[in-house]
């Protein structure tokens, strides 16, 4: 009977470690599939990053544009003090009213 014993205990002891490696097995699985989404999103992460990177620099191109244009604006609202007149009120012509018609 001691023979059968130790044999149970050696049978126990080894569907222990199957049933070990089996949920070590699942474990791994899980790890990979969560380190296969996580380079997905790191790749799609760098390409995000490309694309903000050209889009920062059509926006500070605008910018500039925008900034030339609204000097170019004010330019042409400022007279040349070269070919300014005097400057002095000016008076419109009066509209008549409904009562002088």
């Amino acid at each position: 009977m001691r023979a059968g014993a130790v044999l149970t205990v050696v049978a126990v002891a080894l569907a222990l470690v199957i049933a070990g490696l089996f949920h070590l097995l699942g474990v791994l699985d899980s790890a990979e599939l969560t380190l296969r989404r996580l380079v997905a999103e790191i790749r799609a992460t760098h390409k995000d990053v490309g694309a903000a990177g050209e889009l920062a620099a059509a926006v500070e191109r605008d910018a500039a544009c925008g900034r030339a244009a609204l000097d170019r604006l004010e330019a042409l609202k400022r007279p040349d003090p070269g070919t300014a007149g005097p400057a002095g009120p000016v008076a419109l012509p009066r509209r008549p009213g409904p009562s002088e018609r």
